[in-house]
């Protein structure tokens, strides 16, 4: 049995952390921290016989086998070198830390192999579909991605309001950590340079363009914002074809690069009314679901955590040059790992 300390417990930790702990065998939530008060009681309502504490220091006095970490990016940095020094491992949300923060992480050797990052959207099955037909050259050299990703900002703010809080970092790191997180790894590359464009339609910052450039020559854009509803969309483009999700609960098409038809509308609807009724088998639920199962297992086995440490810098370096992008109004080089 794998006894886990979850530290947050605001909506992703109620909605989407216990339904799947609770589908995984041999793992149990034996001690919960949030300073709210309604929180610890939702979470002594959702998981009877986990102790409740306000802070993370009386979670860790409980000594887990490992750490789950679901609150804001601001309160990160602090959650994991607090972990390190008990030596935990740490499941987090993304993104790592805010940008600017990672000298202040601890990152030893030993640390640096007990972190994984819930890039969940890497456990996905049309995403892995997208990303394997990629590196099978089924649509040529690839051109260029678009990655669209609007969400429902206002339905993750019961809890909390931390989303649309400038100190956890808004639209640009929420979003944008989501961003640089996948859209390399469907390519299979690092951007090498990034330019960012901001707008403000309701909140500051809440629209977000981010245009990256990879070493051969692949451009992608990605349209980031805060809406009044979830929609999410890929394409990627390459010489001879083209690689379509029109929405990450539908089917992936593979089409001809000079069609401009849109095909398989019924497949789309089959797929999606499945999803619909199954929820336990939409993007959120199953890929964080597939998250945590990996963390567990590699907790257990103490092989590597994938996405590790490499994965958690890359994309905090990339926030980093997209901020500096932001500010000089133009293209920047994102720093790679040595």
């Amino acid at each position: 049995m794998i006894h886990l300390g979850l530290v947050g417990f605001g909506r992703l930790a109620r909605d989407y952390y216990v339904p799947a702990l609770r589908r995984l065998p041999g793992a149990r939530v034996i001690a919960v921290a949030d300073p709210l008060e309604a929180s610890r009681s939702a979470a002594a309502a959702a998981l009877p016989g986990a102790a409740t504490f306000h802070g993370i220091d009386e979670v860790l006095a409980m000594r887990p086998d490992a750490l789950l970490v679901a609150t804001p990016p601001s309160t990160h940095l602090a959650a994991w070198n607090a972990a390190q020094s008990a030596a935990l491992p740490v499941f987090l949300e993304k993104p790592f830390v805010l940008a600017g923060q990672l000298s202040d992480a601890l990152g030893g050797p030993e640390a640096q192999r007990r972190l994984m990052v819930n890039f969940n959207r890497h456990f996905w099955p049309p995403y892995q579909r997208l990303r394997a037909l990629v590196a099978a050259g089924r649509v040529g050299r690839v051109r260029s991605a678009t990655f669209t990703l609007h969400v429902d900002v206002l339905s993750w703010c019961d809890v909390t309001r931390h989303r649309l809080s400038p100190d956890d970092g808004g639209a640009l790191h929420d979003l944008g950590s989501q961003a640089l997180a996948v859209v390399p790894w469907l390519l299979g590359a690092e951007p090498v340079t990034i330019e960012v464009a901001t707008a403000q339609h309701r909140w500051p910052g809440d629209h977000v363009t981010l245009r990256l450039a990879f070493p051969d020559g692949e451009v992608a854009t990605c349209d980031l914002a805060y809406e009044t509803r979830t929609f999410e969309r890929v394409t990627i483009v390459g010489t001879t074809g083209r690689l379509r999700l029109q929405d990450p609960n539908m089917a992936v098409h593979v089409e001809a690069a000079r069609d401009g038809r849109r095909r398989g509308l019924v497949r789309d609807v089959a797929v999606l009314g499945y999803r619909g009724l199954r929820r336990s088998r939409s993007m959120a639920r199953f890929s964080i679901r597939a998250a945590l199962a990996s963390f567990v297992q590699a907790t257990r086995t103490r092989a590597p955590f994938v996405p590790g440490w490499d994965a958690a810098v890359r994309n905090v370096r990339g926030l980093e040059a997209a901020l500096r992008a932001a500010q000089a109004g133009g293209a920047v080089r994102v720093e790679p790992l040595p």
